[in-house]
């Protein structure tokens, strides 16, 4: 009796990796988020402003009387509760720059790999390998047909190195 053992379907590399990029997609083309970002620095500059001026007024009332026990309450609701939205203003205007910076940087990076890409695909158009070598005529090594060395002279000749059993050029590396 033969029992049939049913292969549970794998999950590839790609797949999953594929999955991870688009969920990284999702996360990065949130469009609302620039208008949350606004609201942030909104609501942090009017904060600091607003902790400011309560600051002042705060400072302002408990100047004008003499009397302890009314300076106290000028203190508590003028000063601290200024102080208060004056750091949350800050933090939150904090946040904001921190977000810009995150974004100039993801910008940055981007373009980085994308100038690397170029550099590399110029890298890699530029070292194809000349279909020929050339040796001077009683020379042991082998060139390059742009070696430094070789170039403008005219005593040389096409050759295969490993007929000849000539040593590669050292300056122009030409395997």
């Amino acid at each position: 009796m033969a029992t049939a053992v049913a292969e549970a379907p794998q999950v590839t590399k790609v797949s999953r990796t594929e999955r991870l990029r688009a969920a990284v997609k999702k996360l990065q083309a949130r469009a609302g988020w620039r208008q949350m970002e606004r609201w942030i620095l909104i609501l942090g500059a009017f904060l600091l402003i607003l902790g400011v001026a309560a600051i002042g007024l705060g400072w302002y009332g408990a100047s004008h009387t003499p009397f302890l026990f009314e300076q106290i309450p000028y203190l508590i609701s003028g000063g601290l509760l200024g102080l208060s939205l004056a750091f949350v203003g800050g933090f939150l205007y904090f946040g904001y720059w921190l977000t810009r910076l995150l974004a100039q940087n993801r910008e940055q990076g981007a373009r980085l790999e994308r100038v690397l890409e170029e550099i590399k695909d110029t890298i890699a158009a530029g070292q194809k390998t000349p279909d020929t070598f050339v040796a001077t005529a009683g020379g042991t090594m082998f060139h390059r047909a742009d070696c430094k060395l070789v170039v403008g002279r005219e005593d040389l000749r096409e050759v295969e190195p490993a007929e000849l059993d000539l040593r590669p050029c050292k300056i122009c590396n030409p395997v």
